[in-house]
């Protein structure tokens, strides 16, 4: 008999679901019917409905209220439980997209940490898929040697040449056909700011912005942004404080993230790309980038700076010289990124 968890996974797969796709009930829902969204919430009630039907009453992060219908109420869901929901908004005489908050029906119920348990697990394992592939294009192409800061080894970086399986025509093909059509003016920009970057490896931080932006739905474009302040794209830069490689990843984030090498380009890029949308939807209370005012991107980028417990203590970005400077300056030149319309 499959878990709970198993069960929501599998109707999650069945139902057409597509990755972020969250909703907040204080922002407004704007959703076709039948189409599967998902909610997170404190189970805050539990009333009985028509005929077998209930009706849960779902807190969320934001503190706004929505009820759910559900036609059978799991044995293990009781109030209190910190519940992921996959829904749909229920039909009505009304065509086309409902706004406010409409009546809604519960396709599938789990224990939310449940289910972020396990997709940060399927993180993991994309990782490691991703490693696996770029070790395969390592072996296959010659290398040059790069020594880290403050360090006496060399760390191998891959110079694969027209032909080989490490070419850029693998990694272009690794990426969705948007990707693909701006994978040059990135490559170009990128290597424009740092000269001393390799073909190769300008075209391994090309393809971790435009795939990672892509998979946790970020603008590339604030990756890169953000990628210049903290390292200029200088692969193997070191900080003061020990965080490491392109996006300047903390030794304790590392770890969390399971990184196995944390100044490779592409893993680099996954982990910082996955911690900013993360808090960016912690701010935003949406998994939707769109929906992310500026004032959340402020947030976002000052808690990864200054940590998530400094923008909470002062309520907003904390008054340090350099996470004021630091946030002004990735704003400043997404702004301008954007006016170019390289999206």
């Amino acid at each position: 008999m499959q878990s709970p968890t198993d069960q929501y996974l599998a109707q999650r797969r069945a139902s057409g679901w597509k990755q972020g796709s969250f909703v907040s009930a204080s922002r407004g829902f704007r959703i076709p019917p039948d189409v599967p969204f998902e909610l997170d919430g404190r189970l805050t009630g539990i009333l009985a409905g028509d005929e077998d039907d209930a009706v849960l009453i779902l807190t969320l992060p934001d503190n706004s209220t929505v009820r759910l219908t559900i036609s059978v109420q799991p044995v293990w869901l009781h109030s209190g439980s910190t519940v992921r929901v996959l829904a749909t908004v229920s039909k009505s005489d009304a065509d086309g997209v409902l706004s406010g908050i409409p009546p809604m029906t519960v396709i599938a119920v789990a224990s939310a940490a449940d289910i972020a348990l396990r997709e940060a697990r399927w993180f993991e394992e994309r990782l490691r898929a991703e490693a696996r592939w770029l070790e395969a294009e390592r072996r296959a192409a010659p290398t040059v040697a790069v020594k880290k800061p403050q360090q006496s080894s060399a760390s191998v970086i891959p110079t694969p040449k027209p032909g080989t399986v490490g070419s850029i025509a693998r990694l272009r093909a690794a990426l969705s056909p948007k990707s693909q059509s701006v994978f040059a003016s990135y490559k170009g920009y990128i290597k424009r700011h740092n000269k001393r970057l390799s073909d190769a490896q300008a075209d391994q931080i090309t393809y971790g912005i435009l795939r990672f932006s892509e998979e946790y739905d970020l603008d590339p474009r604030l990756a890169v942004a953000t990628v210049v302040a903290e390292s200029d794209f200088r692969i193997t830069e070191t900080s003061h404080k020990g965080a490491m490689g392109l996006i300047q990843l903390m030794p304790d984030e590392v770890k969390r993230l399971r990184l196995s090498n944390p100044y490779d380009p592409v893993q680099n890029l996954a982990g910082g790309i996955y911690l900013i949308k993360e808090r960016l939807n912690k701010y935003s209370k949406s998994n939707d980038f769109d929906k992310a005012s500026d004032n959340h991107l402020a947030l976002a980028l000052a808690s990864y700076n200054a940590g998530m417990g400094a923008v909470r203590r002062w309520g907003g970005i904390p008054p340090y010289r350099e996470t004021q400077g630091y946030v002004r300056k990735i704003m400043k030149l997404y702004r301008e990124l954007c006016s170019g319309d390289s999206r």
